[in-house]
């Protein structure tokens, strides 16, 4: 397709919206707005789009006018009508005393390609169906006996993440690349039994797969203008978004096509003793045994096991990848932080004289925790999966229609002035005087890590136990220095909007072992 600029996309699109409008004589009218505030420069056909397009960053407009509206707000976004909450109150309402109200996900286009149905985890509307796959997910595949045992891989997979760094020392090195592929192999040999990048070619391989990953996480956030008009076709094609979702989801189930291929010709898994512990069982195994299974509420296709592994493909890699590449940039933008967390690892694992990280270690790395829950709090990886009303509900006294998209601007919530002091400010130290947010849980809702309510995430002790080891182990075994010339106020902070919010720059960082602390390989 041409490389027309977003400008005239949009005005294409635009366009092309008010036509089709024009002359449909079937199309319906919207449900009445919620008489919540709401921007007051709605226009024609697109109502409030126009305010979030340039900046393609909808989290963060959308604290702006929470700002200037209050915690709740309406707006209206092509022919989808939306509430946006900003107040820990406000979501403990969505997520856990209207929950079932809202506990489904609206239809939306790239997932219904990406996700095969949709028939995954993540997008499946609330239903018997999805009910049967979380339950999947949660008892069969990321059940905590099952993570326990996943910890054997972990060790094997860090030390090799070790390795990678330790090449790279007094280097240059591209952060983002290595956290990327440590992710994917960890999540792949414990999942697959099998490593997704072990090929002669594992750095271009990186590359492409970590793009495809973007690419698939900001298609599914449901914030493209095809989603705001389903019921018309050609706005899809013409703004270029719905060849975009077909070569995107083509690209990810390409990649799982090869890990079942992969798996398929594994004569015994990989790693130690994580599958005896599960009969040799992998996620696959399991889901072709659950399909066989004559007590299922709902039969699952292939399609259906394509969509799952899919799903927790995506979401077992790119959160954590995520995560670890903002906890380093941040650590790396404040020495101070920095050398208080190495401190506090090393003299932990000093006094046990293991010489290593290990995993009785973790719950005593107060400070290291503090940071991660930090860096997961200014930037939240899962910011704005829209959910969908089932029902009408009142919220704050004011009636939510049924089929209303609701977004939980977790940004927001986690940069409010009113829940932290100096919001915008990296500061760890807060999260060791906060006794109730403990293992990343919080029961007010100011802190959303792994989301919450019945759609919050179930790999939730998996990304955990992968994001604080992995930390542990680069801070114990590594001092780390900003390349040449680049101070702490020169890293680039920008963001790529999607379902995990990554880094649009790589992190570059030079590495050096701490000779007390070098890793052995």
């Amino acid at each position: 397709m041409a490389n027309f600029s977003p400008e005239i996309l949009f005005l294409s699109f635009v366009v092309s919206t008010a036509i089709l409008y024009m002359i449909n004589n079937r199309r319906r009218s919207l449900p009445n707005s919620p008489s919540l505030p709401s921007p007051p420069n709605k226009l024609p056909i697109i109502g409030h789009l126009h305010l979030f397009y340039k900046e393609r960053k909808p989290h963060k407009s959308f604290a702006k006018l929470a700002e200037k509206l209050g915690p709740i707000f309406y707006i209206q976004l092509g022919r989808v009508p939306a509430v946006v909450v900003s107040s820990k109150e406000l979501a403990k309402q969505v997520l856990k005393t209207h929950d079932q109200v809202f506990a489904s996900r609206p239809s939306i286009l790239s997932a219904k390609h990406v996700s095969v149905g949709p028939a995954d985890v993540t997008f499946s509307p609330n239903g018997p169906y999805w009910r049967q796959a979380r339950k999947i997910c949660v008892t069969e595949l990321l059940s905590p006996k099952r993570v326990n045992s996943f910890k054997v891989v972990l060790d094997e997979e860090v030390n090799r993440f070790m390795s990678r760094v330790k090449a790279r020392c007094g280097l240059e090195t591209d952060m983002s690349d290595l956290i990327f592929a440590f992710c994917t192999d960890f999540f792949c040999l414990a999942a697959f039994g099998v490593r997704f990048m072990e090929d002669e070619d594992e750095g271009q391989k990186s590359k492409y797969l970590a793009s495809v990953f973007i690419e698939v996480e900001e298609l599914l956030t449901g914030f493209y203008y095809g989603d705001f008009f389903s019921e018309w076709v050609w706005p899809g094609w013409l703004t270029g978004y719905t060849p975009r979702v077909i070569k995107g989801s083509r690209n990810l189930l390409n990649a799982v096509d090869e890990i079942f291929d992969k798996t398929s010709k594994r004569k015994q898994p990989l790693g130690t003793g994580a599958f005896l512990l599960h009969g040799n069982e992998d996620f696959i195994d399991v889901l072709r045994r659950v399909q066989k299974s004559d007590d299922l509420d709902v039969p699952l296709t292939d399609d259906n096991l394509m969509a799952i592994v899919s799903d927790m493909f995506v979401a077992g890699v790119d959160p954590s990848t995520a995560t670890l590449e903002w906890i380093m940039t941040d650590l790396a933008r404040h020495p101070r932080v920095m050398k208080k967390a190495q401190e506090e690892v090393r003299s932990v694992v000093t006094a046990s004289g293991s010489g290593k990280v290990e995993e009785n270690h973790i719950h005593q790395l107060k400070y290291m925790k503090a940071v991660i829950k930090e860096s997961m709090r200014l930037h939240p990886v899962n910011l704005l999966i829209p959910r969908e009303s089932s029902d009408k509900c009142t919220l704050e006294g004011y009636e939510i229609p049924a089929k209303t998209r609701i977004f939980v601007n977790n940004h927001a919530i986690g940069r409010d002035p009113k829940l932290f002091t100096n919001p915008h400010d990296f500061i760890p130290e807060r999260f060791q005087q906060e006794e109730d947010i403990k293992d990343f849980k919080d029961k007010d809702f100011r802190f959303m890590p792994f989301g919450g309510g019945r759609r919050g995430c179930p790999g939730y002790g998996l990304g955990s136990i992968t994001v604080q080891w992995a930390v542990a182990r680069l801070l114990y075994h590594f001092d780390w220095a900003l390349p040449r010339g680049v101070g702490p106020g020169d890293v680039d902070l920008q963001e790529v909007f999607g379902l995990a919010a990554r880094k649009r720059v790589p992190l570059v960082l030079v590495p050096t072992v701490n000779k007390g602390y070098d890793f052995k390989s």
